[in-house]
């Protein structure tokens, strides 16, 4: 148990960042990701901090929201159980561009910036599994937000 979060195979297998992963693989990978509790309303990250993890939900819902000018709270997200964020930063090199918040008590694993670059090095197969998945659920996402762009143009 790592930061009152018990890290597995299991759990790991049903994370949509590793669900392309073999067993073997998976085991691997376990020993740089930890895993910490968040309370309801606790801020995980905020607007202009370093990215220094990739995180991924065990359990509860996150929500990704940005401040517009005017001072209104925009929610861009609200992400549930095994998925992942945080990951576009982290991967651009560049701070976070929105506020990641524990919507409910919730538990996080993440892997450490350093860990994931060395773990890059030691097993290009396993990451290039990895950073395919996050292609494919990104692609995804514009997807969405593309639809939601057309949808609210039409209603307008």
């Amino acid at each position: 148990m790592k930061g009152g979060v018990m890290v597995d195979t299991k759990d790991l297998k049903e994370q949509v960042l590793f669900e392309d992963l073999t067993e073997e693989e998976i085991k691997k990978i376990i020993p740089i990701v930890e895993g910490k509790k968040f309370r309801k309303d606790e801020v995980i990250f905020k607007e202009k901090q370093p990215a220094n993890h990739l995180r991924m939900i065990k359990k509860g819902k996150i929500e990704i929201s940005k401040t517009t000018p005017d001072g209104w709270k925009q929610t861009l997200a609200v992400l549930g159980n095994n998925t992942f964020f945080g990951e576009l930063a982290l991967l651009e090199k560049r701070e976070h561009q929105a506020v990641a918040r524990a919507v409910d008590d919730t538990e996080v694993f993440f892997i450490k910036k350093d860990n994931l670059e060395e773990f890059e090095q030691k097993e290009p197969m396993i990451m290039l599994k990895i950073y395919r998945k996050i292609a494919i659920v990104s692609g995804q996402n514009v997807r969405r937000m593309n639809q939601k762009l057309m949808n609210a143009l039409v209603s307008y």
